[in-house]
């Protein structure tokens, strides 16, 4: 089994204990096992053969026994009997946004419910409602979250479709007679959600090519095969196209490939471009001359205006990921995450970072270890001593605080202003209506110690829709109060979406390019907020965290 296998196993099983109302906190343990492994560079396998498996950290000696068990046999004893209460089909109930593990048993129990199609059927027919402590808003959230989910079928996430396609780009690269290979398509303009995986191939020998990729060890079935070009699936089911063009046809190619069929529509109509027919050209920017244009970065190329930003020289210089000084949004093992303080610290300073900010849990997310008074307090102290032997690097004391119901703050004023940062998030009551959601966030916004909103509409990508706010008024008040808000670096966020980074670019409201790590690995999952903030136009002054320690720090006193 892979250690993606292994963690959506730990991860059911948190699910069905949760649903049986179990120990939270062992929950909590198989939920952060399941994590874990899912981050590991090393194979599961490689380490139970070494006999490091109790080496991995919050694997103790029960989830350790669990994980050799399906290594070893594929199969689980204590999984088997939990499936025999609560059969897989509720996973799929658990994937609709905004129905939780209590709402799941409830319609299990009652109704023997197990699947989406049945599930449908009932709140169509208005069963839901009928069931102890439901209701007609739960039957219309189930009908809503049933539509999203037929609408995104077939989609992946970026966070599961870049490594992959990176991958397979790697293999097809070095094969004999490759010149060159890139990943296209939605991938390379980083869409959060892509269909397939598109892969352009530069060769002279075309069959020779193709027999070589089909050998690839993670190809499931080759659908069609044609002389230039592959298609099948890939593990994880998804769907997969390989194209091969001659070397002097492949940057011409990647730019047709790479922009969206509207932006490829404008440069065909507008400026003539002809992939199959062009002169000897080198270079993506040398295809976008040819058209007297600037080169269009790859993120730009949905035909939101870039084009027309072309012809007057006016296309923003977007923010990378190298311009980016520090991360605002780090779980430390004080609540849910997985590393050590100091362990986080020197993994920031490799990457090139100057400062980092813990921000565990608050109080009221008990379920994630939130800290309280005490506990915050203590934290402190120790990130006092870290920072009182590093000169070069400062580590943030801070909390992801979270906005209860009425806008206001799971700590007094009185502990946040002893904090260097503050970033307030929405953890409960997603069903509230638009006002009132707007209202909340508009009042944590006016605390004076509240410097970014997390994850602003808490939307989990295929799995919850985010829950609605005036983005106009939100854009407003951060304006006025100087706060900022979080693209959230997690591949099954990516919340703020790019739309609201361009309004927030055009209204002058900061960004914060975050991770929201729990273990050292998400770290670099800034990649993928700054692919955001560039599909949005961002700019390296529109993004808190391009500041330096001096300027950024500033910043933060200015706004109390």
């Amino acid at each position: 089994m892979t250690n993606r296998e292994v963690a959506a196993v730990l991860d059911n099983i948190a699910d069905i204990l949760q649903m049986k109302n179990d120990n939270p906190f062992k929950v909590r343990a198989y939920r952060k096992a399941a994590g874990t492994v899912y981050h590991l560079e090393v194979d599961l396998n490689i380490l139970h053969r070494q006999q490091r498996l109790g080496e991995i950290p919050g694997v103790g000696t029960g989830v350790k026994g669990i994980i050799e068990e399906l290594l070893t046999t594929e199969e689980c004893h204590y999984y088997s009997e939990l499936l025999a209460e609560y059969p897989p089909g509720v996973f799929d109930l658990l994937a609709l946004p905004g129905i939780g593990h209590a709402t799941v048993k409830i319609i299990y129990d009652q109704l023997g419910i197990d699947n989406l199609h049945d599930l449908l059927q009932a709140a169509l027919d208005k069963k839901i409602r009928a069931l102890p402590g439901l209701g007609a808003k739960t039957e219309y959230t189930i009908k809503k979250g049933i539509e999203m989910l037929q609408k995104n079928a077939g989609k992946s996430t970026l966070g599961l479709a870049l490594p992959m396609a990176e991958l397979f780009r790697e293999y097809l690269q070095s094969l004999d007679g490759v010149e060159m290979a890139a990943v296209t398509g939605s991938i390379r303009r980083c869409k959060p959600l892509v269909s397939d995986i598109d892969l352009l191939i530069a060769a002279r020998d075309f069959e020779a090519t193709r027999e070589r990729a089909r050998n690839y060890r993670y190809i499931k079935t080759v659908k069609l095969e044609e002389n230039d070009h592959l298609q099948g699936l890939l593990d994880y089911n998804l769907e997969f196209e390989v194209i091969l063009v001659k070397p002097e046809d492949f940057y011409p190619r990647l730019v047709w490939t790479t922009g969206s069929k509207a932006h490829r529509q404008v440069l065909a109509q507008a400026f003539g471009f002809d992939p199959d027919h062009h002169p000897a050209l080198h270079s993506e920017a040398e295809v976008y001359q040819n058209m007297n244009l600037p080169f269009i970065p790859p993120e730009l190329r949905e035909n939101t205006g870039e084009v027309e930003a072309a012809t007057q020289n006016s296309l923003p210089v977007l923010v990378e990921v190298k311009d980016i000084q520090g991360d605002l949004h780090v779980h430390s093992d004080w609540s849910d995450g997985a590393c050590k303080i100091v362990d986080i610290a020197n993994h920031a300073r490799k990457l090139g970072y100057s400062y980092i900010a813990i921000t565990d849990h608050s109080q009221s997310l008990s379920i994630s270890g939130g800290l309280n008074r005490e506990r915050l307090q203590a934290q402190a102290r120790v990130i006092d001593e870290l920072n009182a032997s590093c000169k070069d690097f400062r580590i943030l004391k801070g909390i992801e605080v979270d906005i209860l119901r009425d806008g206001s703050l799971d700590f007094e004023d009185d502990i946040l202003k002893e904090l260097d940062i503050i970033v307030a998030s929405i953890h409960s009551h997603f069903k509230l209506n638009r006002d009132e959601q707007t209202a909340r966030i508009i009042r944590a916004m006016e605390n004076k110690y509240v410097n970014i909103i997390g994850h602003l509409t808490g939307r989990l990508l295929n799995r919850r829709s985010g829950y609605e706010v005036d983005v106009e008024k939100i854009l407003a008040a951060a304006a006025q109060n100087n706060v900022a808000l979080e693209i959230n670096s997690h591949p099954d966020r990516l919340d703020v979406d790019e739309n609201i980074v361009r309004r927030a670019c055009a209204c002058g409201v900061k960004l914060a390019i975050n991770s929201d790590a729990h273990d050292l690995n998400e770290l670099a999952n800034v990649s993928y907020g700054a692919a955001v903030a560039r599909r949005g136009w961002a700019q390296k002054s529109d993004v808190l965290n391009t500041m330096d320690l001096k300027n950024f720090t500033q910043n933060l006193s200015n706004r109390r």
